[in-house]
Protein backbone atom coordinates (compact mmCIF):
# COMPACT_ATOMS: atom_id res chain seq x y z
CA UNK A 1 0.00 0.00 0.00
CA UNK A 2 2.43 2.50 1.32
CA UNK A 3 4.63 1.88 -1.82
CA UNK A 4 1.46 2.27 -4.19
CA UNK A 5 0.87 5.77 -2.99
CA UNK A 6 5.01 6.73 -3.13
CA UNK A 7 4.80 5.69 -6.41
CA UNK A 8 1.52 7.99 -7.17
CA UNK A 9 3.26 10.53 -5.43
CA UNK A 10 6.41 10.47 -7.67
CA UNK A 11 4.32 9.79 -10.77
CA UNK A 12 2.02 13.21 -10.38
CA UNK A 13 5.08 15.00 -8.92
CA UNK A 14 2.93 15.75 -5.46
CA UNK A 15 4.13 16.52 -2.67
CA UNK A 16 1.50 13.97 -0.34
CA UNK A 17 -0.83 11.53 -1.58
CA UNK A 18 -3.69 11.21 1.10
CA UNK A 19 -6.71 8.51 1.66
CA UNK A 20 -9.50 8.70 4.03
CA UNK A 21 -11.48 5.84 3.72
CA UNK A 22 -13.23 5.79 7.01
CA UNK A 23 -15.12 1.72 6.56
CA UNK A 24 -12.18 0.36 5.78
CA UNK A 25 -10.59 2.39 9.06
CA UNK A 26 -7.79 3.83 6.70
CA UNK A 27 -6.58 7.15 6.61
CA UNK A 28 -2.74 7.55 5.40
CA UNK A 29 -0.22 10.08 4.34
CA UNK A 30 2.35 9.35 1.70
CA UNK A 31 5.24 10.08 2.32
CA UNK A 32 4.94 11.24 6.16
CA UNK A 33 4.82 14.81 6.44
CA UNK A 34 5.75 16.91 9.81
CA UNK A 35 3.40 16.53 12.29
CA UNK A 36 2.00 20.06 12.01
CA UNK A 37 1.27 19.55 7.79
CA UNK A 38 0.23 15.95 8.94
CA UNK A 39 -2.57 17.87 11.12
CA UNK A 40 -3.24 20.25 8.29
CA UNK A 41 -4.09 17.71 5.68
CA UNK A 42 -6.05 15.43 7.90
CA UNK A 43 -8.28 18.40 8.48
CA UNK A 44 -8.64 18.98 4.91
CA UNK A 45 -9.82 15.40 4.03
CA UNK A 46 -11.81 14.88 6.54
CA UNK A 47 -13.62 18.22 6.45
CA UNK A 48 -13.70 19.92 2.35
CA UNK A 49 -12.41 17.13 0.36
CA UNK A 50 -15.04 14.76 2.43
CA UNK A 51 -17.72 16.33 1.83
CA UNK A 52 -16.82 17.32 -2.01
CA UNK A 53 -16.62 13.47 -2.31
CA UNK A 54 -20.02 12.99 -0.99
CA UNK A 55 -21.15 16.00 -3.36
CA UNK A 56 -20.23 15.00 -6.44
CA UNK A 57 -19.02 10.99 -7.39
CA UNK A 58 -16.79 12.11 -10.06
CA UNK A 59 -12.77 13.66 -9.71
CA UNK A 60 -11.75 16.95 -9.97
CA UNK A 61 -9.09 19.12 -9.96
CA UNK A 62 -9.00 21.66 -6.99
CA UNK A 63 -6.16 24.45 -7.69
CA UNK A 64 -7.50 27.31 -5.49
CA UNK A 65 -9.52 26.06 -2.41
CA UNK A 66 -10.48 27.73 0.99
CA UNK A 67 -12.13 26.01 4.01
CA UNK A 68 -15.04 27.97 4.21
CA UNK A 69 -16.73 30.99 1.72
CA UNK A 70 -14.64 33.97 2.86
CA UNK A 71 -11.79 31.95 4.79
CA UNK A 72 -8.16 31.77 3.77
CA UNK A 73 -6.78 29.73 0.60
CA UNK A 74 -5.73 26.52 1.32
CA UNK A 75 -1.97 25.87 1.10
CA UNK A 76 -2.48 23.31 -0.78
CA UNK A 77 -3.40 22.31 -4.83
CA UNK A 78 -5.59 18.93 -5.01
CA UNK A 79 -6.76 16.37 -7.16
CA UNK A 80 -9.53 14.46 -6.06
CA UNK A 81 -11.06 11.06 -6.44
CA UNK A 82 -13.77 10.02 -4.62
CA UNK A 83 -13.54 5.97 -3.64
CA UNK A 84 -17.17 4.45 -4.44
CA UNK A 85 -18.50 1.33 -3.75
CA UNK A 86 -22.16 0.17 -4.75
CA UNK A 87 -23.29 3.79 -5.79
CA UNK A 88 -22.13 4.89 -2.61
CA UNK A 89 -19.01 7.43 -0.89
CA UNK A 90 -17.00 5.10 0.86
CA UNK A 91 -13.69 7.18 0.82
CA UNK A 92 -11.26 9.81 -1.21
CA UNK A 93 -7.57 9.74 -2.45
CA UNK A 94 -6.33 13.08 -3.31
CA UNK A 95 -2.85 14.11 -4.78
CA UNK A 96 -1.34 17.21 -2.92
CA UNK A 97 1.18 19.92 -4.15
CA UNK A 98 1.88 23.03 -2.28
CA UNK A 99 0.73 26.26 -3.51
CA UNK A 100 3.95 27.01 -4.60
CA UNK A 101 4.16 24.34 -7.06
CA UNK A 102 2.47 24.26 -10.39
CA UNK A 103 -1.15 23.88 -10.75
CA UNK A 104 -2.26 20.24 -11.48
CA UNK A 105 -3.97 19.41 -15.36
CA UNK A 106 -6.14 17.36 -16.85
CA UNK A 107 -3.45 14.62 -17.34
CA UNK A 108 -2.88 14.72 -14.01
CA UNK A 109 -6.34 14.33 -13.18
CA UNK A 110 -6.98 11.30 -15.26
CA UNK A 111 -3.32 9.44 -13.75
CA UNK A 112 -5.20 9.46 -10.34
CA UNK A 113 -8.42 8.22 -11.86
CA UNK A 114 -6.82 5.21 -13.53
CA UNK A 115 -5.04 4.46 -10.02
CA UNK A 116 -8.03 5.18 -8.15
CA UNK A 117 -9.61 1.65 -8.91
CA UNK A 118 -6.12 -0.46 -8.36
CA UNK A 119 -5.96 1.79 -4.71
CA UNK A 120 -9.36 1.34 -3.52
CA UNK A 121 -8.79 -2.92 -4.01
CA UNK A 122 -5.39 -2.67 -1.87
CA UNK A 123 -7.52 -0.70 0.80
CA UNK A 124 -10.14 -3.98 0.57
CA UNK A 125 -7.82 -6.34 0.78
CA UNK A 126 -5.41 -4.67 3.43
CA UNK A 127 -8.29 -3.68 5.67
CA UNK A 128 -9.92 -7.57 5.75
CA UNK A 129 -5.81 -8.75 6.48
CA UNK A 130 -5.44 -5.90 8.93
CA UNK A 131 -8.62 -6.81 10.67
CA UNK A 132 -9.62 -9.81 9.65
CA UNK A 133 -12.52 -9.02 11.89
CA UNK A 134 -15.81 -7.40 11.58
CA UNK A 135 -16.60 -3.89 11.80
CA UNK A 136 -18.55 -2.84 15.35
CA UNK A 137 -21.65 -1.35 13.46
CA UNK A 138 -22.12 -4.61 12.31
CA UNK A 139 -22.60 -6.36 15.15
CA UNK A 140 -25.23 -4.76 16.63
CA UNK A 141 -28.00 -6.97 15.48
CA UNK A 142 -26.02 -10.12 15.60
CA UNK A 143 -25.86 -9.63 19.66
CA UNK A 144 -30.23 -8.51 19.58
CA UNK A 145 -30.62 -11.92 17.88
CA UNK A 146 -28.35 -13.98 20.12
CA UNK A 147 -28.88 -12.58 23.82
CA UNK A 148 -30.77 -14.82 25.75
CA UNK A 149 -32.71 -13.78 28.78
CA UNK A 150 -31.39 -14.89 32.07
CA UNK A 151 -27.86 -15.96 30.40
CA UNK A 152 -24.60 -13.98 31.78
CA UNK A 153 -22.90 -11.75 28.86
CA UNK A 154 -20.05 -9.17 29.21
CA UNK A 155 -18.68 -7.05 27.25
CA UNK A 156 -15.06 -6.42 26.79
CA UNK A 157 -13.53 -2.93 25.38
CA UNK A 158 -9.90 -2.93 24.30
CA UNK A 159 -7.49 -0.04 23.49
CA UNK A 160 -3.75 -0.48 22.42
CA UNK A 161 -1.46 1.47 24.40
CA UNK A 162 1.28 2.68 22.21
CA UNK A 163 0.50 1.78 18.63
CA UNK A 164 1.48 5.36 17.86
CA UNK A 165 4.84 4.84 18.65
CA UNK A 166 5.07 2.04 16.54
CA UNK A 167 3.85 3.77 13.64
CA UNK A 168 6.20 6.69 14.62
CA UNK A 169 9.43 4.34 14.99
CA UNK A 170 9.05 1.80 12.78
CA UNK A 171 6.39 3.02 10.31
CA UNK A 172 2.95 2.43 9.39
CA UNK A 173 4.06 -1.21 7.87
CA UNK A 174 5.31 -2.13 11.14
CA UNK A 175 1.45 -0.93 12.82
CA UNK A 176 -0.16 -2.66 10.44
CA UNK A 177 1.63 -5.99 11.06
CA UNK A 178 0.61 -5.12 14.68
CA UNK A 179 -2.90 -4.81 13.74
CA UNK A 180 -3.29 -7.90 11.92
CA UNK A 181 -1.98 -9.92 14.53
CA UNK A 182 -3.89 -8.42 17.26
CA UNK A 183 -6.70 -8.83 14.75
CA UNK A 184 -5.69 -12.85 14.49
CA UNK A 185 -5.67 -12.86 18.49
CA UNK A 186 -8.75 -11.13 18.87
CA UNK A 187 -10.73 -12.55 17.17
CA UNK A 188 -9.06 -16.41 16.48
CA UNK A 189 -7.65 -18.31 18.96
CA UNK A 190 -8.66 -16.77 22.04
CA UNK A 191 -11.80 -16.01 21.15
CA UNK A 192 -14.22 -18.26 22.76
CA UNK A 193 -16.80 -20.32 20.86
CA UNK A 194 -20.55 -18.67 20.43
CA UNK A 195 -18.52 -15.51 21.17
CA UNK A 196 -18.28 -12.54 19.01
CA UNK A 197 -15.68 -9.65 18.49
CA UNK A 198 -15.51 -6.53 16.30
CA UNK A 199 -13.45 -3.72 15.52
CA UNK A 200 -14.11 -0.53 16.58
CA UNK A 201 -11.86 1.89 14.86
CA UNK A 202 -7.85 2.65 15.46
CA UNK A 203 -6.45 0.26 17.66
CA UNK A 204 -9.83 -0.60 19.30
CA UNK A 205 -11.27 -3.64 19.30
CA UNK A 206 -14.71 -5.16 21.48
CA UNK A 207 -16.21 -8.50 22.01
CA UNK A 208 -19.12 -9.73 23.57
CA UNK A 209 -18.97 -13.02 25.81
CA UNK A 210 -22.47 -14.59 25.27
CA UNK A 211 -22.30 -17.17 28.74
CA UNK A 212 -19.79 -15.61 30.57
CA UNK A 213 -20.07 -13.97 34.02
CA UNK A 214 -17.84 -11.22 35.03
CA UNK A 215 -14.98 -13.17 36.61
CA UNK A 216 -15.52 -15.47 33.39
CA UNK A 217 -14.93 -12.81 31.58
CA UNK A 218 -12.08 -11.39 33.50
CA UNK A 219 -10.31 -14.44 33.16
CA UNK A 220 -10.58 -14.01 29.54
CA UNK A 221 -9.92 -10.52 29.55
CA UNK A 222 -6.69 -11.32 31.62
CA UNK A 223 -5.36 -13.95 29.12
CA UNK A 224 -6.02 -11.22 26.23
CA UNK A 225 -3.80 -9.36 27.93
CA UNK A 226 -0.83 -11.45 28.67
CA UNK A 227 -1.16 -12.71 25.13
CA UNK A 228 -0.81 -9.45 23.96
CA UNK A 229 2.72 -8.67 25.91
CA UNK A 230 3.96 -11.86 24.83
CA UNK A 231 3.78 -10.96 21.30
CA UNK A 232 7.70 -9.90 20.14
CA UNK A 233 6.71 -8.50 16.22
CA UNK A 234 9.31 -6.11 13.91
CA UNK A 235 9.11 -2.18 15.05
CA UNK A 236 7.45 -3.02 18.95
CA UNK A 237 10.49 -4.00 20.78
CA UNK A 238 8.59 -6.85 22.29
CA UNK A 239 6.51 -5.56 24.20
CA UNK A 240 2.95 -4.87 22.92
CA UNK A 241 -0.07 -3.77 25.85
CA UNK A 242 -3.63 -3.32 25.86
CA UNK A 243 -6.14 -1.67 28.60
CA UNK A 244 -9.56 -3.54 28.65
CA UNK A 245 -12.51 -2.47 30.26
CA UNK A 246 -15.18 -5.04 31.29
CA UNK A 247 -18.91 -4.08 31.65
CA UNK A 248 -22.05 -6.95 32.01
CA UNK A 249 -24.75 -6.76 28.99
CA UNK A 250 -28.05 -7.28 30.90
CA UNK A 251 -30.43 -7.04 27.89
CA UNK A 252 -30.49 -7.16 24.23
CA UNK A 253 -31.32 -3.72 23.98
CA UNK A 254 -28.31 -2.30 26.26
CA UNK A 255 -25.80 -3.01 24.10
CA UNK A 256 -24.65 0.55 23.19
CA UNK A 257 -24.89 1.13 27.17
CA UNK A 258 -23.11 -1.91 28.40
CA UNK A 259 -19.99 -0.87 25.27
CA UNK A 260 -19.63 3.31 27.08
CA UNK A 261 -19.78 1.23 30.44
CA UNK A 262 -16.74 -0.89 29.11
CA UNK A 263 -15.14 1.81 27.72
CA UNK A 264 -15.15 3.65 30.94
CA UNK A 265 -13.78 1.10 32.89
CA UNK A 266 -10.87 1.15 29.99
CA UNK A 267 -10.18 4.40 30.64
CA UNK A 268 -9.68 4.47 34.06
CA UNK A 269 -7.60 1.22 33.44
CA UNK A 270 -5.45 3.91 31.42
CA UNK A 271 -5.35 6.35 34.20
CA UNK A 272 -4.27 3.56 36.26
CA UNK A 273 -0.51 2.68 34.89
CA UNK A 274 -2.09 0.82 31.51
CA UNK A 275 -1.37 -2.85 30.56
CA UNK A 276 -4.01 -3.55 33.08
CA UNK A 277 -8.31 -4.49 33.40
CA UNK A 278 -10.90 -2.60 35.19
CA UNK A 279 -14.30 -3.74 35.69
CA UNK A 280 -17.53 -1.52 35.70
CA UNK A 281 -18.77 -1.10 39.17
CA UNK A 282 -21.13 1.47 40.38
CA UNK A 283 -18.83 1.23 43.40
CA UNK A 284 -15.56 2.59 42.25
CA UNK A 285 -15.51 6.02 42.42
CA UNK A 286 -13.43 6.66 39.68
CA UNK A 287 -15.06 4.34 37.36
CA UNK A 288 -18.42 6.65 38.49
CA UNK A 289 -16.98 9.64 37.97
CA UNK A 290 -15.59 9.15 34.61
CA UNK A 291 -18.95 7.70 33.68
CA UNK A 292 -20.01 10.38 34.92
CA UNK A 293 -18.13 13.06 32.84
CA UNK A 294 -19.66 10.72 29.66
CA UNK A 295 -22.61 11.85 30.39
CA UNK A 296 -21.55 15.37 31.03
CA UNK A 297 -19.41 15.78 27.67
CA UNK A 298 -22.60 14.42 25.81
CA UNK A 299 -24.80 17.07 27.45
CA UNK A 300 -21.74 19.48 26.68
CA UNK A 301 -22.29 19.08 23.27
CA UNK A 302 -26.18 18.78 22.71
CA UNK A 303 -25.75 22.17 24.29
CA UNK A 304 -23.91 23.46 21.83
CA UNK A 305 -25.71 21.79 18.77
CA UNK A 306 -29.36 22.87 20.10
CA UNK A 307 -28.37 26.34 21.31
CA UNK A 308 -28.98 25.89 25.22
CA UNK A 309 -25.33 27.57 25.89
CA UNK A 310 -25.56 31.85 26.68
CA UNK A 311 -23.89 34.45 26.95
CA UNK A 312 -23.12 36.60 30.14
CA UNK A 313 -21.41 39.55 31.05
CA UNK A 314 -20.07 40.83 33.97
CA UNK A 315 -18.50 44.19 35.06
CA UNK A 316 -14.89 45.18 35.10
CA UNK A 317 -14.72 48.56 36.63
CA UNK A 318 -11.89 51.36 36.84
CA UNK A 319 -11.47 51.49 40.86
CA UNK A 320 -10.70 55.14 40.65
CA UNK A 321 -14.10 55.91 38.80
CA UNK A 322 -16.21 52.66 39.25
CA UNK A 323 -19.77 54.75 38.53
CA UNK A 324 -20.33 53.61 35.04
CA UNK A 325 -18.37 50.33 34.36
CA UNK A 326 -16.81 50.14 30.00
CA UNK A 327 -15.28 46.83 30.61
CA UNK A 328 -17.07 43.49 30.71
CA UNK A 329 -15.83 39.88 31.16
CA UNK A 330 -17.47 37.38 28.87
CA UNK A 331 -19.09 34.27 31.37
CA UNK A 332 -20.92 31.35 29.82
CA UNK A 333 -24.10 29.39 31.29
CA UNK A 334 -25.93 26.35 29.91
CA UNK A 335 -29.48 26.33 30.25
CA UNK A 336 -30.66 22.86 31.03
CA UNK A 337 -33.88 21.33 29.94
CA UNK A 338 -35.86 22.63 32.64
CA UNK A 339 -35.30 26.13 31.20
CA UNK A 340 -32.65 27.32 34.36
CA UNK A 341 -29.38 28.63 34.29
CA UNK A 342 -26.68 26.91 35.05
CA UNK A 343 -22.55 27.51 35.38
CA UNK A 344 -20.55 25.98 32.89
CA UNK A 345 -18.23 25.12 35.32
CA UNK A 346 -19.82 22.00 36.30
CA UNK A 347 -19.34 20.45 32.44
CA UNK A 348 -15.58 21.91 32.30
CA UNK A 349 -14.01 18.88 33.96
CA UNK A 350 -16.09 16.39 31.15
CA UNK A 351 -15.16 19.05 28.32
CA UNK A 352 -11.62 19.00 29.16
CA UNK A 353 -11.39 15.48 28.99
CA UNK A 354 -13.01 14.68 26.21
CA UNK A 355 -11.18 17.78 23.77
CA UNK A 356 -14.41 20.08 23.83
CA UNK A 357 -13.05 23.34 24.84
CA UNK A 358 -12.08 24.44 21.82
CA UNK A 359 -15.75 23.74 19.95
CA UNK A 360 -17.11 25.52 23.41
CA UNK A 361 -14.25 28.52 22.65
CA UNK A 362 -15.00 28.57 18.78
CA UNK A 363 -18.87 28.97 19.26
CA UNK A 364 -17.58 31.52 22.17
CA UNK A 365 -15.90 33.54 19.98
CA UNK A 366 -18.60 33.62 17.21
CA UNK A 367 -21.20 34.29 19.18
CA UNK A 368 -19.57 37.31 20.65
CA UNK A 369 -19.27 38.98 17.85
CA UNK A 370 -22.36 38.54 16.40
CA UNK A 371 -23.96 40.04 19.32
CA UNK A 372 -21.76 42.81 19.05
CA UNK A 373 -21.21 43.12 15.44
CA UNK A 374 -24.31 45.53 15.22
CA UNK A 375 -23.37 47.97 17.60
CA UNK A 376 -19.63 47.80 17.20
CA UNK A 377 -18.88 51.53 16.12
CA UNK A 378 -21.35 52.67 19.31
CA UNK A 379 -19.75 50.51 21.79
CA UNK A 380 -15.99 51.97 20.34
CA UNK A 381 -17.04 55.48 20.96
CA UNK A 382 -18.07 54.27 24.44
CA UNK A 383 -15.05 53.18 24.67
CA UNK A 384 -16.18 49.47 25.58
CA UNK A 385 -14.34 46.23 25.51
CA UNK A 386 -15.18 42.76 26.28
CA UNK A 387 -13.36 40.16 27.86
CA UNK A 388 -13.40 36.42 25.98
CA UNK A 389 -11.65 33.82 28.32
CA UNK A 390 -10.00 31.26 25.98
CA UNK A 391 -8.80 27.50 27.16
CA UNK A 392 -5.43 25.91 26.45
CA UNK A 393 -6.89 22.91 24.46
CA UNK A 394 -7.51 25.98 22.46
CA UNK A 395 -4.22 27.44 22.02
CA UNK A 396 -2.98 23.93 22.07
CA UNK A 397 -4.48 23.74 18.26
CA UNK A 398 -2.73 25.16 15.83
CA UNK A 399 -5.97 26.62 13.83
CA UNK A 400 -6.97 28.13 16.44
CA UNK A 401 -4.96 31.81 15.97
CA UNK A 402 -6.16 31.77 12.56
CA UNK A 403 -10.27 30.60 13.15
CA UNK A 404 -9.98 33.95 15.60
CA UNK A 405 -7.97 36.23 13.32
CA UNK A 406 -10.19 35.04 10.09
CA UNK A 407 -13.86 35.49 12.27
CA UNK A 408 -13.00 38.75 13.66
CA UNK A 409 -12.19 40.21 9.97
CA UNK A 410 -15.26 38.12 8.61
CA UNK A 411 -17.70 39.92 10.90
CA UNK A 412 -15.79 43.58 10.45
CA UNK A 413 -16.00 43.91 14.45
CA UNK A 414 -12.81 46.27 15.55
CA UNK A 415 -10.37 44.39 17.32
CA UNK A 416 -9.87 46.68 19.86
CA UNK A 417 -13.17 46.01 21.40
CA UNK A 418 -11.80 42.72 22.03
CA UNK A 419 -9.34 41.60 24.99
CA UNK A 420 -8.54 38.06 25.44
CA UNK A 421 -7.90 35.93 28.63
CA UNK A 422 -5.74 33.13 28.43
CA UNK A 423 -5.14 31.26 32.17
CA UNK A 424 -1.93 31.76 33.55
CA UNK A 425 -1.36 27.91 33.70
CA UNK A 426 -2.78 27.35 30.02
CA UNK A 427 -0.41 29.84 28.77
CA UNK A 428 3.00 28.44 30.29
CA UNK A 429 1.99 24.57 29.50
CA UNK A 430 2.45 25.62 25.67
CA UNK A 431 4.41 28.71 25.80
CA UNK A 432 5.28 28.37 22.42
CA UNK A 433 1.73 28.62 21.14
CA UNK A 434 1.11 31.01 23.53
CA UNK A 435 3.58 33.62 22.65
CA UNK A 436 2.29 33.23 18.89
CA UNK A 437 -1.55 33.60 19.93
CA UNK A 438 -0.33 36.86 21.95
CA UNK A 439 1.32 38.26 19.06
CA UNK A 440 -1.10 37.61 16.11
CA UNK A 441 -3.83 39.05 18.41
CA UNK A 442 -1.38 42.29 19.16
CA UNK A 443 -1.36 42.48 15.40
CA UNK A 444 -5.09 42.40 14.87
CA UNK A 445 -5.21 45.25 17.40
CA UNK A 446 -6.67 43.22 19.81
CA UNK A 447 -5.04 42.96 23.64
CA UNK A 448 -4.35 39.79 25.96
CA UNK A 449 -4.19 39.17 29.68
CA UNK A 450 -3.35 36.41 32.04
CA UNK A 451 -5.86 35.24 33.84
CA UNK A 452 -5.49 34.09 37.65
CA UNK A 453 -2.17 35.16 37.49
CA UNK A 454 0.22 34.85 40.32
CA UNK A 455 -1.10 31.03 41.24
CA UNK A 456 2.11 29.26 38.72
CA UNK A 457 5.51 28.16 40.32
CA UNK A 458 7.39 30.25 37.49
CA UNK A 459 4.77 33.53 36.86
CA UNK A 460 7.51 36.11 36.93
CA UNK A 461 10.08 34.36 35.04
CA UNK A 462 7.14 33.78 32.01
CA UNK A 463 5.95 37.23 32.31
CA UNK A 464 8.49 38.59 30.23
CA UNK A 465 8.39 36.16 27.48
CA UNK A 466 4.45 37.08 26.89
CA UNK A 467 3.80 40.42 25.51
CA UNK A 468 -0.11 40.52 27.41
CA UNK A 469 -1.15 44.11 28.27
CA UNK A 470 -2.86 42.89 31.44
CA UNK A 471 -2.48 41.01 33.89
CA UNK A 472 -6.10 39.78 36.25
CA UNK A 473 -5.02 39.01 40.21
CA UNK A 474 -6.07 35.41 41.30
CA UNK A 475 -9.00 36.05 43.46
CA UNK A 476 -7.66 33.86 46.39
CA UNK A 477 -5.22 37.07 46.81
CA UNK A 478 -7.92 39.61 47.27
CA UNK A 479 -10.35 38.17 49.41
CA UNK A 480 -8.51 38.19 52.22
CA UNK A 481 -6.34 41.24 51.55
CA UNK A 482 -7.36 43.40 53.74
CA UNK A 483 -6.92 40.92 56.91
CA UNK A 484 -3.95 38.96 55.62
CA UNK A 485 -0.94 40.30 55.10
CA UNK A 486 0.57 37.71 52.82
CA UNK A 487 -1.93 38.41 50.58
CA UNK A 488 -1.21 41.87 50.63
CA UNK A 489 2.06 41.79 50.25
CA UNK A 490 1.98 39.22 47.03
CA UNK A 491 -0.29 41.91 45.52
CA UNK A 492 1.52 44.83 46.09
CA UNK A 493 4.33 43.20 44.51
CA UNK A 494 2.20 42.18 41.37
CA UNK A 495 1.01 46.18 41.16
CA UNK A 496 4.82 47.07 41.29
CA UNK A 497 5.96 44.50 38.82
CA UNK A 498 3.05 45.12 36.23
CA UNK A 499 3.51 48.96 36.76
CA UNK A 500 6.97 48.56 35.85
CA UNK A 501 6.27 46.53 32.52
CA UNK A 502 3.15 49.06 31.59
CA UNK A 503 0.43 46.52 32.34
CA UNK A 504 -2.73 47.37 33.60
CA UNK A 505 -4.01 45.30 36.98
CA UNK A 506 -7.46 43.61 37.53
CA UNK A 507 -8.29 42.38 40.91
CA UNK A 508 -10.90 38.98 40.84
CA UNK A 509 -13.43 38.89 43.48
CA UNK A 510 -14.13 42.24 44.56
CA UNK A 511 -16.54 42.07 46.92
CA UNK A 512 -17.11 44.77 49.68
CA UNK A 513 -16.01 48.49 49.78
CA UNK A 514 -13.06 47.93 52.27
CA UNK A 515 -11.52 45.19 50.13
CA UNK A 516 -11.74 47.71 46.96
CA UNK A 517 -10.37 51.00 48.61
CA UNK A 518 -7.35 48.89 49.67
CA UNK A 519 -6.47 47.78 46.04
CA UNK A 520 -7.16 51.21 45.14
CA UNK A 521 -4.86 52.80 47.52
CA UNK A 522 -2.20 50.45 46.33
CA UNK A 523 -2.35 51.27 42.40
CA UNK A 524 -4.73 48.36 41.20
CA UNK A 525 -6.47 49.54 38.42
CA UNK A 526 -9.45 47.13 37.51
CA UNK A 527 -11.71 45.57 39.67
CA UNK A 528 -14.19 42.75 39.37
CA UNK A 529 -17.00 41.24 41.58
CA UNK A 530 -20.07 41.22 43.26
CA UNK A 531 -19.50 44.22 44.98
CA UNK A 532 -19.94 46.40 40.98
CA UNK A 533 -22.49 43.62 39.71
CA UNK A 534 -23.54 40.32 39.17
CA UNK A 535 -23.42 38.42 35.93
CA UNK A 536 -26.37 39.52 33.41
CA UNK A 537 -27.33 38.05 30.05
CA UNK A 538 -24.73 39.80 27.56
CA UNK A 539 -27.91 40.96 25.62
CA UNK A 540 -29.29 42.79 28.38
CA UNK A 541 -26.60 44.56 29.23
CA UNK A 542 -25.46 45.53 25.63
CA UNK A 543 -28.92 46.87 25.53
CA UNK A 544 -28.38 48.87 28.83
CA UNK A 545 -25.38 50.07 27.23
CA UNK A 546 -26.80 51.00 24.05
CA UNK A 547 -29.87 53.25 25.87
CA UNK A 548 -27.13 54.89 28.28
CA UNK A 549 -28.39 53.08 31.50
CA UNK A 550 -26.69 51.63 33.90
CA UNK A 551 -25.82 48.07 32.91
CA UNK A 552 -25.60 46.15 35.93
CA UNK A 553 -27.50 46.58 38.67
CA UNK A 554 -25.68 46.17 41.76
CA UNK A 555 -28.58 44.78 43.99
CA UNK A 556 -29.42 41.87 41.31
CA UNK A 557 -28.68 38.77 43.10
CA UNK A 558 -26.08 36.24 41.52
CA UNK A 559 -27.42 33.75 38.82
CA UNK A 560 -24.93 31.30 39.47
CA UNK A 561 -21.44 31.18 40.47
CA UNK A 562 -18.72 32.66 38.25
CA UNK A 563 -16.96 29.95 35.98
Amino acid sequence: MTDLLNSLAEQLQCAHVAVHAPIWNAELIVPAPAHSVAHDIRSLTRELLWWMAHERADARMLNRMRLKSGGPIVPFRALLCPLRDEGSTVGLVAALRSRQQPAFETADLSALSDAAPWLQEQLRVSAQGQRGIARWSALDLEVIQRFRDGEPTCVVYADLDHIHAVNEAAGLAAGDGVLQEIARLWQGRLLPEDCIAGHLGGDRYAAVLFGHTINQARSWSDRVRKALAGLDLPGTAGHITASLGLAALTDRDSLSTALAAAETACRVAKERGRDRLETYATGDTTIMRRSAEVGESRLMMDAIDTGRLVLHAQPIVALATPAQPTRFEILLRVRDHDGQLISISEYLGAADRYQLLERLDRWVVESVLKLIKPHAQQLLAQAIRFSVNLTGQSLAERTFTDFVRTTVKQQAVPADLLIFEVTEGAALRNLAATRRFIDRMTELGASVALDDFGTGVSSLMHLKELAVQQIKIDGRFVRDIVLDSRSDALVRALVLIADRLGLHTVAEHVESEAVADHLRSIGVRYGQGYLYGHPQPLTDTLTALLHGSSPVPAAHAPLVKIA
